[in-house]
C-alpha cells in the first residue's frame, strides 16, 4: 500500500475512470492536448486507483476537470409534501374507481400520469 497519499484520498470506480477519460477527449478535441499526450493520459487514467492520480492529469489543464469526483447520483428524497400530495390523490383514485366505477377507471389514467411525470420531474 501506498503510505505516502493523503488520509483522504478515495478509491475511485469504473465511473469517474470514464468521466476523466470523456474529460480528456474533451481536452484533446480542443487541441489542448497531442494524440500521445491523449493516449498517455487515458492509459494513467484507465489504471487509476485514487482520486488524486485523476487530478495529476489535469494539472495542467483548464476546465473542465474531474474534481467533483462524487458517487454515482442520487435521487434527492421526496417532500412531505409531495408525499402527501400523492397519497391522497391516489386515494381520490380509489374513492373514484369505487364509486364511479367505469367513469372513474377512465378518469384515473390520467390522474395517474400526472403522478407519474410529476414524480419523473423530481
Amino acid at each position: 500500500m501506498d503510505s505516502g497519499r493523503r488520509g483522504r484520498d478515495l478509491r475511485i470506480g469504473d465511473p469517474e475512470r470514464e468521466r476523466a477519460m470523456r474529460l480528456l477527449g474533451e481536452h484533446f478535441s480542443a487541441g489542448r492536448l497531442e494524440l500521445a499526450e491523449y493516449d498517455e493520459r487515458c492509459r494513467q487514467a484507465a489504471g487509476a486507483r485514487f482520486g488524486s492520480e485523476l487530478d495529476e492529469l489535469f494539472d495542467d489543464l483548464p476546465g473542465p476537470r474531474p474534481v467533483e469526483l462524487a458517487p454515482a447520483t442520487t435521487r434527492p428524497t421526496p417532500s412531505a409534501g409531495a408525499i402527501a400530495l400523492t397519497v391522497g390523490a391516489i386515494a381520490a383514485g380509489i374513492a373514484l374507481v369505487v364509486v364511479a366505477r367505469q367513469i372513474g377507471v377512465l378518469l384515473l389514467i390520467p390522474m395517474l400520469a400526472i403522478i407519474w411525470f410529476t414524480w419523473r420531474r423530481r
